[in-house]
């Protein structure tokens, strides 16, 4: 009866056009990282050989660093030295400091690979019909990131002395990030970049709108809200996001007025430094809060298929529907943008549309 059972979800699911998720792990620059930082004296060649390694690749690339600098790094902290500066980005220094801890954390996440397996199954339903996303969970130690992509959708990486030693929190990253994936899958922004080389009102202004969906709606999926609070990394992350809650009027206010400012006067702005204050850490990420919202609002009205509906769109689609939602029921949705804000984004988006050919 059992496997009758099963045999029906099966096809139920097939006939919703589901695809998979298959997941593998890689834990080369977790192990590799230990038994070099294990080294009392590591040798020139020590050094070579592990800088040149994928992992160490990756969190070069990821901090902007290069060979020159991971060098000097890796040669200073096999020897017991200080590290000065941009050299910190690696935090070797914090790893070694608590190597014991993090090889116990490594091996209980090796003993539990299926749980993460399991918790990202749900992802399926987001990709495209009849698709596979293989991805490889790449777990590194170095970096001060704790999760990120390369805009690949085959690969990603776990910054895993990041996590308090918290599993939970590993969980719910692994469905964040994986999303990421999922994303990669339907949107290449690449072209969209080039064709606007020449418009850098409408190039920057894109370049950071995108992420309101982007990690908006990887936020709604892997929503920390139903993770266990009193895990020690989820508590700190909910802790650190929790002013958005009662500040969202003023991060709407916030970012309607900088990217609108940037859009004007594109020659003296600064777009990265805008993306910085909406969707960074030090600013408590009030663009990663405000996609969320603008999310469930779009859920709320219009059901969960609206997710998928939004992977297959032009991310500025989004945006615009939630502003058409703010008019609609201005008690419902308080939180709006402005008609100039309204009118910037029908322009972006009357170009990128145009670009993608829709």
């Amino acid at each position: 009866m059992k496997n009758i059972l099963l045999a029906s979800i099966l096809l139920a699911l097939s006939g919703m056009g589901y695809g998979q998720v298959n997941l593998s792990f890689n834990f080369s620059n977790a192990d590799s990282t230990i038994a070099f930082l294990k080294k009392k004296n590591a040798s020139a060649r020590d050094v070579e050989i592990f800088l040149h390694t994928a992992g160490v690749q990756a969190i070069i690339k990821k901090i902007n660093s290069n060979d020159s600098i991971g060098r000097i790094v890796l040669t200073k902290i096999s020897k017991g030295g200080k590290l000065a500066g941009k050299e910190n980005d690696f935090q070797y220094h914090l790893i070694k400091r608590d190597l014991g801890a993090l090889e116990k954390f490594i091996d209980s996440i090796k003993h539990n690979q299926k749980i993460i397996r399991d918790s990202v199954e749900a992802l399926s339903a987001y990709l495209p019909a009849g698709k596979e996303l293989n991805v490889t969970v790449c777990f590194l130690l170095g970096s001060y990131s704790s999760g990120f992509t390369f805009s690949k959708a085959d690969v990603f990486y776990i910054g895993t002395h990041q996590y308090k030693y918290d599993f939970k929190s590993i969980v719910n990253s692994c469905q964040h990030e994986i999303f990421h994936n999922v994303q990669n899958l339907y949107q290449e922004r690449t072209p969209v970049y080039k064709a606007l080389e020449k418009d850098t009102a409408s190039l920057y202004a894109f370049y950071i709108l995108h992420n309101f969906f982007t990690e908006g709606a990887a936020e709604y999926v892997a929503d920390l809200d139903k993770s266990d609070p009193a895990a020690p990394n989820i508590k700190h992350l909910k802790e650190h996001a929790s002013v958005n809650n009662y500040r969202m009027a003023d991060n709407f206010y916030l970012a309607d007025r900088l990217i609108l400012d940037t859009y004007k006067d594109p020659a003296t702005t600064d777009p990265g430094e805008v993306y910085t204050i909406l969707f960074d850490w030090n600013w408590n990420n009030p663009g990663y809060a405000m996609g969320k919202y603008m999310m469930k609002c779009l859920v709320k009205e219009y059901g969960t298929g609206a997710v998928k509906k939004y992977l297959a769109a032009d991310p500025l689609v989004f945006i615009m529907d939630y502003i058409t939602l703010t008019k609609t029921n201005k008690e419902k949705y308080p939180y709006v943008f402005s008609d100039s804000f309204e009118k910037m984004i029908e322009t972006v988006l009357a170009k990128t549309a145009a670009i993608a050919g829709n």
